[in-house]
């Protein structure tokens, strides 16, 4: 019973520390005029697809784009797709893949690039954003594939060890 609720708690602390880490640490105005984009959750839901299977990496991408949709948007329905459909491409590409920290990481960068330009595509396209491309890549894509990527490290083998615990659990039943 407990494994079962351990890990949408674990994602849910994730996202929790994406707002909280934004407003605590990285201030709208830096010196850079970079936009760091926490998307841990996002990295947590890819982790899943990966090391567990595509369903829940598709469930948690909806319930976690949802979520987003709710408390940050004003259009329901730009996270709910994207997040979803970020978990759904990522855990395609990782059954032709070894899992290993290297394969992990690189699947994590490009699920979150993915996420990425949806939400910009999305957004430019319903007219709710106006940045250019090449602004988007160098200011707000490159730092945000940065920090989530150091992320994907961090919390690698503690939350891939978690996820074989919870893929034996699930295989027991």
């Amino acid at each position: 019973m407990m494994k079962k609720i351990l890990l949408p708690f674990l994602i849910f602390l994730a996202f929790i520390s994406e707002s909280s880490l934004v407003q605590a640490f990285l201030p709208h105005e830096n010196s850079m005029d970079w936009q760091l984009i926490p998307r841990f959750s996002m990295v947590m839901i890819l982790f899943v697809a990966i090391y567990l299977n595509t369903t829940y990496g598709l469930l948690y991408g909806l319930a976690f784009g949802l979520l987003t949709d709710l408390l940050y948007t004003d259009i329901i329905g730009v996270y709910l797709f994207s997040m979803a459909a970020t978990a759904y491409i990522t855990s395609v590409f990782s059954r032709y893949l070894f899992g290993n920290l290297i394969v992990t990481l690189l699947l994590s960068i490009v699920g979150v690039s993915i996420l990425e330009f949806f939400v910009y595509g999305l957004n430019s396209l319903i007219g709710i954003s106006n940045q250019m491309i090449d602004v988007f890549l160098y200011k707000r894509l490159l730092p945000t594939l940065i920090l989530n990527g150091l992320f994907a490290i961090l919390i690698y083998y503690p939350f891939v060890k978690q996820l074989n615990q919870i893929k034996d659990t699930l295989k027991e039943n």
